[in-house]
């Protein structure tokens, strides 16, 4: 067979179930945002059928005759494109999941969303744990068919980092944890005097949602193929590069949730809406791996619009917004406002310094439940143990501690360590564009991001996921992973900020 028919083939049959991947987002998009309560198990049922339907169409006659063509041409040494490649990878791994277990997780997971959302309003963890435990079990089949060498939850965290396991992070995870036991230590005798006032005044909701949309629509998001809406939880999710939907959520007297969220929410819609149009359609047009699209957003979020430089530029469209609110405030007010360190219950709403604290607590407790050592009734006690070890603060109530996050609802275990390794990459990124784009600080302060938006694009965005996580971190950084570029850049910014 030619290759260039092969590809065509393999193309059309992507195309198809690509459509109706894009069909099922959807409908989980309107049940985070506009679906009334009681549509929930109806729900449930439609994405279930298309997981199905999507799952058949992966693992079925045509797409077994499409990988062993692949595997011919391999075989024979013929040049294959790196997406037909990684078709013949995805239908190897959907291949080791039945479809009953497949249609099983996508019942349970939209089930699971609603009582976890109700368990959250009621703060009552006991309302999301029999959802929670059918989860965690049908999540562990799953890995057992993936297969694992020495942890099953490598098996997991592989579906969002690549060939990264629970041996290789733990010593990175505790570097981390080391480096931020001494960083919050040098910043003690200075903690008083970095205030965060300012983001915590009235700050009426509307003018909220507007302020962010035009600074996202100011990073280069087009909301002509894309919009934003309000969710319990803010999100990114994407049916093609262009139709990227993000969401956030309002607190009027806290403009960082919603300002934050949407700039977090950005950073991920860039990236979708950056793939090669090469790649519509295609397994290709989706992020290199979990933890790169997270130092998209990662580094937009902190490293970017934290920075003292992006203020200079965005207090002007504050003020604008908020008339009366904050006509004192300098950017240098705004910069050590929201870079305040300060140890909090909510990861979402956590500084850059105890941040990656969260996430340690998430990806041990993660893998004692994977593992099978620990009662997923005692989970509420274990985050407040552990939060009081890592953090020195307990939460009061189960919204504020083991309901607070999204993922565990939808079955993302092994999702967490990506928000770590996003910080890791964007550290690392960071160091690469400023010696790319020598002007790239006044760039930032004069709110040209057409810079660093098309080196993101040529370097990242455009491949999609046909380069691995390696691959495009080796040519950029010369190396995969390192934890030094992120502690040097945490020590150095907030040595300033609490000078």
């Amino acid at each position: 067979m030619e290759m260039s028919q092969l590809e065509h083939n393999v193309r059309k049959h992507m195309n198809m179930i690509c459509d109706l991947s894009a069909a099922n987002s959807v409908l989980s998009w309107d049940q985070e945002t506009y679906m009334p309560s009681g549509a929930a198990y109806s729900r449930a049922e439609q994405t279930s059928t298309l997981a199905a339907i999507i799952h058949q169409m992966m693992t079925g006659d045509t797409a077994k005759k499409l990988s062993d063509d692949i595997k011919e041409a391999l075989n024979e040494k013929k040049e294959v494109s790196a997406l037909v490649k990684l078709f013949l990878e995805d239908y190897t791994k959907a291949c080791k999941l039945p479809e009953d277990l497949v249609r099983k997780t996508s019942k349970a997971t939209s089930l699971a969303h609603e009582s976890w959302k109700n368990a959250k309003q009621a703060s009552d963890f006991s309302l999301f744990q029999d959802s929670l435990q059918e989860l965690v079990e049908l999540k562990s089949q799953a890995a057992e068919l993936y297969g694992y060498t020495n942890n099953r939850y490598d098996a997991l965290l592989n579906l969002y980092e690549p060939g990264i396991t629970v041996a290789e992070l733990t010593p990175v995870f505790q570097t981390l944890k080391e480096a931020t036991i001494a960083l919050l230590q040098s910043i003690e005798p200075q903690k008083e005097s970095v205030s965060d006032e300012l983001m915590r005044r009235y700050y009426p909701h509307d003018a909220q949602v507007a302020f962010s949309t035009q600074i996202a629509e100011k990073m280069g998001f087009s909301f002509d193929n894309g919009r934003i809406d309000l969710a319990a939880h803010p999100f990114c999710t994407s049916f093609s590069q262009y139709d990227v939907r993000l969401t956030t959520r309002v607190n009027e007297h806290d403009l960082g949730p919603c300002f934050y969220g949407v700039i977090h929410e950005t950073g991920h819609g860039l990236y979708e809406q950056g793939f090669s149009s090469d790649l519509a359609r295609t397994f290709g047009a989706e992020g290199a791996s979990m933890g790169i699209h997270e130092s998209q957003s990662l580094l937009w979020e902190n490293v970017i619009t934290r920075s003292e430089e992006f203020w200079h530029f965005a207090l002007p469209y504050l003020k604008n917004h908020f008339p009366g609110i904050a006509d004192e405030a300098t950017p240098r007010d705004f910069y050590k406002a929201v870079n305040k360190v300060q140890p909090s219950l909510i990861r979402v709403d956590a500084d850059e310094v105890t941040y990656n604290m969260h996430i340690i607590l998430r990806f041990e407790i993660e893998q004692m439940m994977i593992n099978g050592k620990v009662k997923i009734a005692d989970i509420p006690e274990l985050w407040r143990e552990k939060m009081q070890t890592y953090l020195g603060i307990v939460p009061e109530n189960d919204a504020k501690g083991a309901l607070q996050d999204i993922h565990w609802s939808f079955g993302g275990f092994g999702y967490f360590p990506s928000y770590t390794l996003g910080k890791l990459y964007a550290a690392m990124l960071w160091k690469c564009i400023r010696q790319d784009i020598p002007a790239i600080h006044s760039h930032i302060a004069n709110g040209e991001f057409s810079h660093l938006l098309q080196w993101l694009r040529t370097h990242i965005h455009q491949y999609g996921r046909t380069k691995k996580p390696g691959e495009i971190m080796n040519a950029l950084a010369g190396e995969s992973l390192n934890s030094t570029d992120f502690i040097e850049y945490i020590q150095h910014k907030f040595a300033d900020v609490y000078r």
